[in-house]
This record gives structure tokens, C-alpha cells and sequence, in this order.
């Protein structure tokens, strides 16, 4: 038996959708971007530190859920 959720649970999962997908993407890029990185020999470390993906931020999260919902929303 399924329950119906409500608005405001359906866009809370929508959000926490959004949220995995960005998390899951920046993880993606991150993991390429630093075995691609050229490190000290002696420390390990990233000496080329630049175009470094984003992490994602609020507003790109919620962007993100605004495009899930409206295919929801769509009647």
C-alpha cells in the first residue's frame, strides 16, 4: 500500500534529490581533477591547484531542485 505524500514532502525529497546529485557530481570531477593534478614527488601534494571544481553551494542546490520540481509540477 502507498501513501500519497504532500507539497511539502514531495519537495523536500526533491531537494534532498538535487542535494545527492550535485554531491555526487562534485565528487565525480574532484576525484578526475585530483588524479589529474601534478604533485611534489616529495610531499604529495598539488602544486597546480587551479580550476579546482566548486563545491556545491546552497543556491546551485536549489536551482537544481527548481528544474526536478517543475517537471513535477507539469500537468
Amino acid at each position: 500500500m502507498s501513501s500519497n505524500k504532500n507539497a511539502y514532502e514531495i519537495r523536500a525529497d526533491i531537494l534532498s534529490q538535487a542535494q545527492g546529485l550535485l554531491h555526487s557530481k562534485f565528487d565525480k570531477e574532484m576525484s578526475v581533477w585530483e588524479q589529474t593534478r601534478t604533485r611534489d614527488p616529495n610531499s604529495g601534494k598539488i602544486i597546480d591547484p587551479v580550476d579546482q571544481p566548486e563545491f556545491p553551494t546552497s543556491e546551485m542546490i536549489l536551482a537544481e531542485a527548481e528544474k526536478l520540481y517543475s517537471f513535477v509540477d507539469q500537468k
